[in-house]
């Protein structure tokens, strides 16, 4: 059973360092895989938060069945009441569901996706300026996290045969194995749960909007298997570049922010609308951005 490797770092450099050293190595393969990376997730409660879903922590619902055939009604409710919007009702109607699904997770409705980014700095900006801030003081280690979704989907696809293709799309084959199930008679449909991939999946993302664009917004969605990913990784044995955690001491987030910032990385950067730019605007006057 593979440990998750863990680095921690104390610098912006320390961190660069760590990305370019981390890059899977593409040189022998075809051209147009050379320019692939890895990606990125940064979460600012690096010891409390795993990598789990909006969808997987319900609560009450603690079984895929159900938590399935709720992410089937919430998709129904946005459907039914998001029609007069544009974003929502535009597009091929045979992805409808998958499209749905990711403007659903931009506006925060859980569902079975889960954030990444392929900018490395973009992932450790969400890191730093959503670490838990308490009178001054960082109360909880931030954390980046690093998978290979070319290493990844080779093993967590390896019932598919999926080989070195990477990250797969919303359109092609192996995503009809984790679209959103049908309800038939108010129960999820009888083959909802056999034709339902254990492990989550590094999935391509429908860049509906200018901040997932900005964002560099990729994803993995999960299958039926509701723990994290990083303990799925341990206990299923995924090679060990797949997934990788860069720890960033509570006592070195502030320093860190500041030169991230003074590097260019800013609110208005990872959020290009007025939010982003109106946060921007308050962090550089002295006020706290939560």
């Amino acid at each position: 059973m593979p440990k998750l490797t863990v680095y921690t770092i104390d610098s912006v450099s320390e961190f660069a360092k760590h990305a370019q050293d981390l890059l899977p190595d593409t040189s022998a393969g075809p051209v147009e895989r050379k320019l692939e990376g890895n990606w990125y997730r940064g979460v600012g409660r690096g010891k409390t938060y795993g990598l789990s879903p909006g969808l997987f922590r319900h609560e009450n619902l603690k079984d895929a069945r159900n938590l399935l055939r709720l992410e089937r009604v919430m998709l129904e409710d946005f459907r039914r009441q998001a029609v007069f919007h544009n974003e929502a009702s535009n597009g091929n109607p045979e992805d409808a569901d998958f499209r749905l699904l990711f403007i659903m997770q931009h506006y925060g409705i859980p569902t079975r996706l889960l954030d990444w980014s392929s900018n490395p700095f973009i992932a450790l900006y969400f890191a730093l300026s959503t670490a838990p801030l308490v009178k001054g003081r960082y109360t909880e280690d931030a954390a980046v996290w690093v998978m290979n979704p070319v290493s990844w989907n080779r093993h967590a696809l390896v019932m598919l045969d999926h080989k070195d293709l990477g990250a797969i799309s919303h359109g092609t084959k192996p995503a009809t194995a984790y679209g959103p199930k049908q309800i038939i008679n108010g129960e999820l449909e009888a083959s909802a749960m056999a034709s339902m991939q254990e492990r989550p999946a590094a999935i391509l993302g429908i860049a509906n909007n200018a901040r997932m664009f900005a964002q560099r917004g990729v994803f993995t969605i999960f299958g039926k298997d509701l723990s994290p990913m990083e303990t799925q990784y341990e206990k299923s044995d995924f090679p060990k570049e797949s997934l990788i955690k860069i720890l960033i001491p509570k006592e070195k987030i502030s320093e860190m922010l500041i030169v991230l910032v003074r590097l260019g990385y800013t609110d208005s950067v990872s959020y290009p609308d007025l939010q982003g730019l109106a946060m921007e605007i308050r962090r550089s006057r002295g006020f706290g951005v939560q």
